[in-house]
């Protein structure tokens, strides 16, 4: 037992008992008092700013348990205001070499997959940057639809509640990426980067895969945003939903790949104003065969059908000038600004190198839209030129051919029968 001789004596022995016991339980209260600072939350926004490259912000953090943060209030805001991506709660679990998210509840629509997509693609693409192995697991997922501009997120669902599962599997000579979407069926997407060329003479990007098999209907919007589309074009697929297979190669000389499946409530509404259009109405699409090499479309094969609906005077009359279609019996004259009633549209749409040729269907063989049991329009005779196609989706007035808009892109990738071989020269994006 320690008896106390001297007064030095005593003051040593209290100042080791401060040094030993006291202050490191001062020190543990000072760090848990950090943590939940708001200095703390800053400091972890920035961080993982400056790893996803996004703007992001955090209502509060959470230490529940060792290796675990909770996140709350994580909102992704958008270059115009509003919020683009929104998470009521996202828990992360970090091991040695894996990161875990946990997210209860997900919405999304086509402005939060440009957002998921472009991380997703900085993903594969950027070893330094991102060189663990990522799980993200959602236990409540659905689309939505995406809002007009100043407005808030819409709450209507476009899609049924699901569970979601995104793999990111880094690996030194390769990466992958699935993704697994669980409802009455489970549909997935694969996408695969094969190891960067070594030698001098392989000077280029490594090749990517990618397959994919959806049987429940995705957002049109969202798989145009996939496709590279730009986000503004997002209100001509409104309400329109997609489902189907896919397989695609990316090399140095772009994209090839074959598709196939369906696109079904396609507001015609929608469709012609982004063509500087009037039309209304309902249509499906039925895909049996699409195929692109180096990115340009080289074979297709669709059947579309619609009805009833209407159609303006004026994109009529592009439709007859443009595809070389000839008015039926019932393209009875119009005042100015009238517009077409049809009680039913089918036709099939063939595209290769001879152009795009518009053809009758077995539900109306002589005719491709028809009112009041009359022919409205008539098949045209050849097939129309790529550049006639896309002078039939660029805006009022353009006389030559489009150099923005729709009708510009859809002329990039429409084949090109002047075209000798395929145009390994020009730079591959991805």
């Amino acid at each position: 037992m320690f008896i106390a001789r001297s007064a030095a004596r005593v003051r040593l022995a209290r100042l080791g008992f401060l040094l030993l016991c006291l202050g490191p339980t001062a020190g543990l209260t000072a760090w848990a008092v950090h943590r939940r600072s708001e200095a703390h939350r800053v400091a972890l926004e920035q961080r993982w700013q400056e790893i996803l490259g996004v703007p992001l912000a955090v209502r509060a953090v959470d230490h529940p348990r060792p290796g675990v943060i909770r996140l709350e209030g994580v909102a992704l805001p958008a270059a115009g205001g509003g919020v683009t991506l929104r998470l009521p709660l996202v828990e992360l679990e970090s091991s040695a070499n894996e990161d875990r998210l946990r997210v209860p509840r997900l919405r999304g629509d086509a402005a939060a997959a440009a957002v998921l997509i472009g991380l997703a693609r900085d993903w594969l693409i950027d070893d330094v940057r991102f060189r663990r192995t990522c799980v993200i697991e959602v236990a409540d997922f659905a689309w939505t639809e995406t809002p007009a501009a100043g407005l808030e997120r819409a709450a209507g669902p476009r899609s049924s509640a699901a569970t979601l599962r995104i793999e990111c599997v880094a690996r030194p000579e390769a990466r992958a990426l699935r993704i697994v979407h669980r409802s009455a069926t489970d549909d997935e997407v694969r996408i695969v980067r094969g190891p960067r060329p070594e030698a001098a003479d392989e000077a280029g990007p490594p090749a990517i895969t990618i397959t994919a098999d959806c049987r429940q209907p995705v957002p049109l919007d969202v798989v145009a945003v996939a496709a590279g589309l730009p986000l503004q074009w997002s209100a001509a697929c409104r309400e329109a939903l997609v489902a189907g297979t896919l397989t695609a190669d990316w090399t140095a000389a772009g994209w090839s790949g074959s598709a196939q499946g369906s696109i079904g409530q396609v507001s015609l509404e929608a469709a012609a104003a982004a063509v500087g259009g009037r039309a209304s109405g309902i249509a499906d699409v039925t895909v049996s065969k699409l195929v692109w090499t180096n990115d340009r479309l080289s074979d297709g094969l669709f059947e579309c059908t619609a009805g009833p609906g209407s159609v303006g005077g004026r994109l009529f009359d592009r439709f007859v000038m443009a595809l070389g279609a000839r008015p039926g019996s019932a393209a009875r004259p119009l005042p100015p600004g009238g517009e077409r009633p049809f009680d039913l549209l089918a036709c099939l749409v063939a595209l290769g190198p001879h152009g795009v040729q518009i053809l009758p269907t077995s539900r109306m063989p002589a005719a491709i839209a028809a009112y009041d049991r009359e022919p409205l329009l008539l098949p045209p005779p050849s097939a129309a030129p790529s550049d006639r196609v896309a002078w039939l989706l660029s805006a009022p007035g353009t006389t030559f051919g489009p150099a923005a808009g729709p009708g510009a892109w859809l002329i990039s990738v429409l084949p090109n029968a002047s075209e000798a071989s395929p145009k390994a020269e020009s730079p591959a994006r991805f």
